[in-house]
């Protein structure tokens, strides 16, 4: 009962208005969770799809339409793990637009057998589409999003990695496809965590990516970020853009949370 009341008042915030990131990145989620909408040649690649049909139909619908985007454009929908805060919206999506579903495949696997986390307010997870591997690229029109598996977080967790444009010229993001501990005693999964920070750091340092954002905007700012890109002078720099070493430290405090974690359930058995 707790965790559905906890759930119920995190998605009853009141939303923000959908904003411009990038050229071709925008956000359209809540004040919760992040959906992200990469706009390509040939279409939308929507990475997320927030709580449940409702969001789905006035926030990613209503924010793409009042950023001047047509969500029937969406082809591609990236669910970043298979809890019910990002997939939510999937089955409406694919039913309205027939877009194709792309989730890592331990946790399609998982949507499909044992769920992490079941409640009254999310639908059921969608059927199977697309699975990827790690490295494994998506590509649309003019854009190639690579896939990057960081379990932990879930056991498929994915963080796709692709360039965003503005006005200074051509960034690398990583988008980190989950990040709290919401799993409980499992050292597996904590040391599944650990060991994806640090691979995902030598792709960091290797492709100079200079974005990090989250599916989670308490994690990333992403809304008081958008807040400054609205309020900001032609030429100012971007709020997004915090520099590879940036990035690195990040990924550095995660992993170090989750080694402190494990290391506190080491000291404390049972």
């Amino acid at each position: 009962m707790h965790r559905i009341s906890a759930l119920a008042s995190q998605i009853a915030l009141p939303a923000p208005p959908p904003g411009q990131a990038f050229d071709n990145l925008v956000f359209v989620g809540t004040a919760w969770v992040s959906a992200w909408a990469l706009r390509t040649s040939d279409g939308i690649i929507l990475i997320d799809a927030l709580n449940n049909t409702a969001e789905a139909s006035t926030l990613i619908e209503g924010g793409l339409r009042r950023l001047g985007l047509d969500p029937a454009q969406i082809k591609i929908i990236i669910v970043t793990h298979g809890h019910g805060d990002h997939y939510g919206g999937v089955p409406y999506l694919v039913d309205k637009y027939k877009a194709r579903v792309v989730m890592g495949d331990r946790d399609w696997t998982m949507t499909e057998t044992k769920l992490d986390f079941e409640s009254a307010l999310w639908p059921p997870p969608p059927r199977r589409d697309l699975s990827v591997t790690d490295g494994e690229k998506v590509v649309l029109g003019d854009t190639t999003v690579t896939i990057r598996v960081t379990s932990g977080h879930t056991v498929g967790t994915v963080s796709p990695t692709f360039d965003v444009r503005d006005a200074t010229g051509v960034h690398r993001v990583l988008l980190w496809g989950g990040t709290s501990f919401n799993f409980g005693r499992k050292l597996d999964r904590l040391d599944a965590y650990i060991d994806s920070t640090e691979r995902t750091a030598e792709v960091v340092a290797r492709e100079k990516v200079d974005v990090l954002i989250s599916n989670h905007a308490g994690f990333d700012g992403a809304i008081a970020k958008l807040e400054r890109r609205r309020a900001a002078a032609p030429g100012a720099p971007n709020p997004f853009v915090m520099g590879t070493p940036a990035v690195l430290r990040a990924l550095t405090v995660m992993g170090e949370c989750a080694k402190a974690q494990r290391d506190r359930y080491l000291l404390s058995p049972g």
